[in-house]
């Protein structure tokens, strides 16, 4: 907490950063309590459970970068123009999380290809970077991920072999 007040973070912006990631031990392993909670309820591995939620939650690791760069939380000094940068936020934080997983996981409306994961990708980062220029980079980048996943098939390469 003290660290991210020197670095001029706003202090109940730097206490939320704290408590959030205090929160996301409970889908982290070793800890990941609601992990082996919901593993026990469904009679599952707990370690396989644990480490499936860690990756579905990676999103999570990102949105305290972003409150302490962007006004998530509304805090800042023109309160006229801070609602329309919290709005902005929570638009391309929402649209660069979905990015993001669809660059993991490597599909969206299908199984993506090497390009559409790199533009989605792009999407993500230029999303997330505090920026307008990005924000426009990185919703251009979704928007042509999601074009391509939409109005493109990939034809499937199929191993005829020749001797």
């Amino acid at each position: 907490g003290p660290a991210l007040l020197d670095m001029g973070v706003p202090i109940m912006v730097a206490h939320m950063i704290v408590f959030w990631y205090s929160q996301d031990a409970n889908v982290t392993p070793p800890v990941s309590l609601a992990s082996f909670a919901g593993a026990g309820i469904a009679k599952a591995n707990p370690m396989k459970t644990a480490f499936t939620s860690w990756k579905l939650a990676k999103g999570l690791y990102i949105i305290p970068i972003v409150m302490a760069y962007r006004p998530l939380l509304g805090m800042g000094d023109n309160y006229e123009l801070l609602h329309w940068e919290v709005i902005l936020t929570m638009v391309t934080t929402t649209l660069g999380l979905v990015a993001f997983a669809s660059a993991i996981e490597r599909y969206f409306l299908r199984k993506a290809t090497l390009i559409e994961t790199l533009l989605f990708w792009l999407a993500a980062i230029g999303l997330f970077w505090p920026a307008y220029w990005a924000d426009m980079a990185g919703f251009t980048a979704l928007i042509l991920a999601v074009a391509l996943q939409k109005f493109y098939t990939p034809t499937p390469t199929t191993n005829k072999g020749t001797l």
